[in-house]
């Protein structure tokens, strides 16, 4: 009886750790949880805008064509489910109709934002942000002033899919998007920064993927 019991036990230990092998082998596998650590990402990929800027303006997608956008992100894994932080974007756009294509185009963006991730504790974990800023575009042509649009991003969201490809490092495809309003504006037919009257809400989307390293923190 205490062999046989001796057996059994083995045969049960034998069992499990071939269980946690190939749960640790499987593409979606159990993870240690992570807080308390400090968080940086970076992503890449492709914007395009559309909509209204208001001022009598044309509308962004005949200023700004499609571009390609970088994406900075700091934050602070409070919980295993969320982070708060901070993020900072540069892009670059093709010229739009409205707009001579020698004109070189840049946009920046900076603000705070908050992300929850679903499955904090599985290699594969969807996540969703929203973050809120500031938001600037500049028109910079061969010769004469640049022209330059400053205003807010009213709500930014993405949503996200990490995959954990170790303790501390994740990759994501990402997609998003922003709706933003220009309040100002300094162009060749000002003398400097002019409240842009009839102000107008445009969308921004985005597209691309994502890294992100954890620093620290505890599991």
């Amino acid at each position: 009886m205490k062999t046989q019991l001796i057996s059994a036990l083995s045969l049960l230990g034998v069992s499990a750790v071939a269980s946690a092998q190939s749960e640790s082998t499987t593409f979606d596998h159990h993870v240690a949880q992570v807080r308390d650590a400090f968080e940086v990402g970076v992503a890449t990929g492709y914007a395009q805008g559309g909509g209204k800027l208001g001022g009598g303006m044309s509308d962004l997608q005949d200023v700004t064509g499609p571009g390609g956008a970088l994406e900075l992100d700091l934050g602070y894994r409070i919980l295993p489910e969320l982070s708060i932080g901070a993020y900072g974007t540069l892009s670059t756009f093709d010229t739009g109709t409205a707009i001579d294509n020698s004109t070189d185009l840049l946009g920046a963006t900076a603000g705070i934002q908050a992300a929850y991730h679903f499955r904090a504790d599985r290699s594969i974990d969807p996540w969703l942000s929203l973050g809120t800023g500031w938001k600037g575009l500049w028109l910079d042509p061969p010769t004469g002033k640049t022209t330059s649009l400053q205003g807010l991003e009213l709500a930014r969201l993405q949503v996200g899919v990490d995959y954990r490809v170790s303790e501390d490092v994740s990759i994501a495809p990402v997609i998003g998007g922003s709706l933003a309003m220009f309040v100002s504006e300094d162009s060749p037919m000002t003398a400097s920064y002019d409240e842009i009257q009839n102000k107008e809400v445009h969308l921004v989307g985005f597209a691309g993927l994502s890294g992100r390293f954890d620093f620290g923190g505890t599991r």
